[in-house]
């Protein structure tokens, strides 16, 4: 459903890193009106530790830098701090949020 949502609004922002024609690695780009995000990054299990997603973490950045927006937020769930630690790798800080949520429809 994401990527069905992602291909209406802003396709531009969904990235694909492919290697041979095969589908190694994406990230969903995306902005609010007032903010950019960045969600659903994923880089195939053996492709991983290559630069892939670093790479599409950047050129989700430079686009939505030319899109005008000055920063980037994401979220990571708090357990995952192997990702969080690639993350601040890139540049990201951890900023002291309460991230809160409610889910209007299934889907």
């Amino acid at each position: 459903m994401a990527i069905k949502r992602k291909l209406v609004n802003h396709p531009e922002l969904f990235l694909v890193a492919e290697i041979d024609d095969n589908v190694v690695g994406t990230v969903i780009a995306g902005i609010d009106g007032t903010r950019a995000w960045i969600y659903y990054v994923a880089v195939a299990q053996a492709f991983q530790r290559q630069g892939i997603g670093t790479a599409l973490i950047k050129h989700a950045e430079t686009d939505l830098t030319q899109l005008g927006y000055p920063q980037v937020n994401l979220q990571v769930r708090e357990s995952s701090a192997e990702i969080v630690r690639f993350y601040k790798r890139l540049g990201y800080d951890v900023e002291s949020k309460i991230s809160m949520a409610k889910r209007l429809q299934e889907g």
